[in-house]
């Protein structure tokens, strides 16, 4: 739970000050890092894979909020 809420914070950062390619090369690290750690640690099981998705959901959420307050605008 921690990380995910580091994880967030994050991608609320990321999401004021970055564009969303940003958001996509810290995603990819992400899973690639907790993927990696769960198959030599525990092994790979669907209980495993939900945690990391979990992760990546915070991750991205906190960027979608960070780029809202921000006051992001799109080009018309």
């Amino acid at each position: 739970m921690l990380v995910a809420a580091m994880l967030f914070g994050v991608g609320w950062l990321i999401g004021r000050v970055f564009t969303v390619i940003i958001l996509g090369m810290t995603s990819c690290v992400i899973m690639f890092t907790a993927l990696t750690i769960f198959t030599s640690v525990y092994g790979m099981d669907g209980l495993h894979v939900l945690i990391t998705l979990g992760y990546l959901t915070a991750h991205q959420s906190g960027y979608l909020l960070g780029a809202y307050w921000s006051g992001y605008q799109q080009d018309h």
